[in-house]
């Protein structure tokens, strides 16, 4: 009796695991890219920063790449297109020296980003404000201006990379 309960159990356990709860992601949906292209054009600069949009597109055109099996490609003629825009860049002093000069600053990025496939024209993905922070500090001890901010943007940028391609992979459809 024992052992027949035994395997009732085991049966209704591996019943149980191997059912689908229902939620899909839109990287099924989308195959992960096999087999498909994605464009990923220079997104617009509405700021005032330097290259920050060149910067923000590479590292997305680098990490789906990496993390799908989408053909990248930098002009608008893919199946998949991501549009994207700049919207706002601030740096803000965060702690001051003696001197009353800024020694560590906060950078804030404002991205649009809408991903649509064109084929049917229907949007796949679509994030309106998507605000990025990082910190970086100015070195004290410099005797002339050393720039700081341009390594804060790249590590900016990669991790905006990465957060874009899991939402997109992992949005529902």
């Amino acid at each position: 009796m024992i052992r027949l309960v035994r395997k009732f159990l085991v049966i209704a356990f591996l019943a149980l695991a191997t059912t689908g709860c229902g939620y899909r992601i839109a990287g099924k949906k989308l195959n992960g890219g096999e087999g498909r292209t994605i464009a990923i054009p220079t997104f617009a600069n509405r700021t005032t920063t330097y290259r920050i949009e060149q910067r923000l597109t590479e590292a997305v055109r680098r990490e789906f790449i990496r993390r799908t099996r989408f053909n990248v490609v930098p002009a608008e003629t893919g199946d998949v297109v991501v549009a994207g825009e700049v919207l706002n860049f601030i740096a803000v002093p965060i702690i001051f020296n003696e001197q009353g000069r800024g020694s560590s600053y906060s950078i804030l990025v404002d991205v649009n980003v809408k991903l649509t496939d064109t084929k049917t024209g229907a949007v796949l993905f679509q994030s309106n404000r998507w605000t990025f922070r990082d910190v970086f500090e100015l070195a004290q001890n410099s005797s002339g201006f050393v720039p700081e901010d341009t390594p804060a943007i790249d590590r900016l940028a990669r991790r905006f990379a990465s957060s874009l391609v899991a939402s997109v992979l992992r949005a529902k459809p």
